[in-house]
């Protein structure tokens, strides 16, 4: 029996992503919020069984002195783990770097107690209307759109991308395709989509006319974007864009594009200013409020 739950946090993690061992992670699928079951799982849907070449005779002369029984070793440039398994007279050292529970059949007592989609509904509640912008940063973008009277809810996460639920990491590297973005749902008898998009436009600024940059943030997951919703979105997205260019001059390039699959950004992300941002200081959200938004807190 194997149990890493008594006495801490629940695990969290997502389903797909390789990050439990594959027994675990179908064991869940099946789950409603509060449900549980036990699911016994032999090595080929845990750790698997020992490879033997994992099993590492290390010479006498190339063996760390000072090593103990049960020591654990770094190895190679991936620094995999091995745990020192037996010191040999001649001075050469065993280390396996199996994992610990690899050949043992591990028994789970699961209860789902919390389950949060990746992706951000694609519509509004009924009466409301939806928008999705990309101008940077999505920190600063969120609680411009936060302080405007009439949006009901923003959450910050990823957008126009070909990868599935990308991490803040993946999306950093600039590989995904996805843009940094802001989901706002607002109340059309309060405010309007036009409105909106003048809050965009004054966050965008001069940046309108540079491709992959806002502000200091450089590269395509900083890219500025208008993503409509419907056939209206798009002509008054189209037609800002124009207005904007004849006054500006120049080429704008920002995308104006069908919004695609939103996928929520990590917790820790969202309604970042308000909460405090990096040096532990919140900033206003309240509704008409002209604070200057200090961009990382």
């Amino acid at each position: 029996v194997f149990d890493s739950s008594k006495g801490r946090a629940p695990l969290s993690f997502k389903l797909g992503q390789g990050q439990v061992v594959p027994g675990f992670d179908a064991a869940v699928r099946g789950l409603t919020v509060g449900s549980s079951t036990t699911v016994v799982l032999p090595p080929a849907d845990a750790y698997g069984e020992p490879n033997e070449q994992l099993i590492i005779t290390v010479p006498s002369a190339s063996a760390p002195s000072g090593l103990k029984l049960g020591d654990t070793v770094q190895l190679g440039n991936r620094r995999i783990p091995a745990k020192v398994v037996k010191l040999m007279e001649d001075g050469s050292v065993i280390i396996d770097a199996n994992p610990p529970l690899a050949g043992k059949t591990l028994t789970f007592d699961i209860e789902l107690v919390g389950f949060k989609e990746l992706l951000a509904p694609s519509e509004p509640p009924a009466g409301m209307a939806i928008a999705t912008f990309a101008a940077g940063c999505f920190w600063g973008v969120e609680l411009a759109f936060q302080r405007v009277p009439g949006v009901l809810s923003t959450c910050v996460g990823y957008a126009q991308g070909e990868k599935d639920s990308p991490s803040y990491e993946e999306v950093c590297s600039a590989t995904t395709g996805h843009t940094e973005a802001v989901r706002v749902i607002y109340d059309p008898s309060t405010t309007s989509f036009e409105a909106l998009l003048d809050t965009f436009w004054e966050r965008v600024g001069r940046n309108a006319t540079t491709l992959n940059q806002v502000g200091n943030d450089k590269g395509p997951q900083y890219r500025s974007g208008i993503y409509f919703h419907s056939e209206e979105q798009q002509k008054f997205a189209e037609a800002s864009v124009k207005a904007l260019q004849d006054k500006l001059g120049e080429t704008v390039v920002t995308e104006v594009e069908p919004a695609a699959p939103f996928w929520l950004a990590e917790d820790y992300h969202q309604q970042y200013l308000e909460k405090g941002g990096r040096g532990g200081n919140p900033q206003s959200a309240e509704k008409g409020c002209t604070d200057t938004i200090r961009c990382y807190g």
